[in-house]
């Protein structure tokens, strides 16, 4: 009887450290893992100017092309299974083995951005962050015209809300490939759109004027008499 009760305890402790080993280190969700077509983004924490960090394509096959390695398969695979490969043949060209590699999507900000180009960058990433690597808007003349553009079809993106919020690329609804559009403003209208701002200042401070001057006027009317 004690020994039945002793294996039974035994099981639970074992199921209980089975779930609690599940719960620390769950499954790798389909985020977590390298896609072919989309991209491989590396970063040697402790050595910002390692050859390693940047953005690599991930070809339809799943091969990405990394310097010393060559074309190494990750698609399919999970960070953990790619970071642990590239610390393992590595080692002899870092001075940090700590890698992070995370899948990457791939992104255009076209037009009025500080730079303007394409990134790849983690759909876990706020706007923020995403548009920090464009260097910003350039400015905020037609950022009321902002247009993500997925292919030939213009989305109705809240962009400038995710910014705002600090959602991020995949809960705003930014996909890989998507081109996120500023217009840049016409170099012609430069001058004649300062031009409309400053008549339309001073138009409003003459009529503020003369308004008061008009007080004024009766003001002194009123007390001559």
């Amino acid at each position: 009887m004690r020994s039945t009760a002793f294996h039974l305890f035994c099981i639970l402790l074992l199921t209980l450290g089975m779930r609690l080993d599940a719960q620390e280190n769950p499954a790798p969700t389909q985020s977590d893992r390298f896609v072919a077509g989309e991209a491989l983004a590396i970063d040697v924490v402790l050595d910002t100017l390692a050859f390693l960090n940047g953005g690599y394509p991930i070809d339809s096959a799943g091969y990405v092309d990394l310097p010393v390695l060559g074309k190494v398969i990750v698609g399919g695979r999970t960070r953990d299974e790619v970071e642990t490969f590239l610390g393992a043949k590595l080692a002899n060209y870092l001075k940090d083995t700590h890698i992070k590699a995370v899948p990457a999507i791939r992104i255009t900000w076209l037009g009025h951005w500080v730079k303007a180009g394409q990134y790849y960058v983690s759909p876990h990433a706020t706007v923020w962050e995403a548009v920090y690597m464009a260097g910003g808007i350039a400015g905020e003349r037609n950022l009321d015209k902002l247009v993500v553009r997925r292919g030939s079809e213009t989305l109705e993106i809240p962009v400038l809300d995710g910014y705002s919020n600090g959602a991020t690329l995949a809960g705003t609804g930014i996909r890989s490939g998507d081109i996120v559009i500023i217009p840049v403003p016409r170099a012609d209208e430069g001058f004649w759109y300062w031009f409309r701002e400053t008549l339309t200042l001073t138009a409003q401070i003459a009529t503020i004027a003369t308004a008061a001057m008009s007080t004024y006027l009766v003001y002194v009317t009123l007390d001559n008499q």
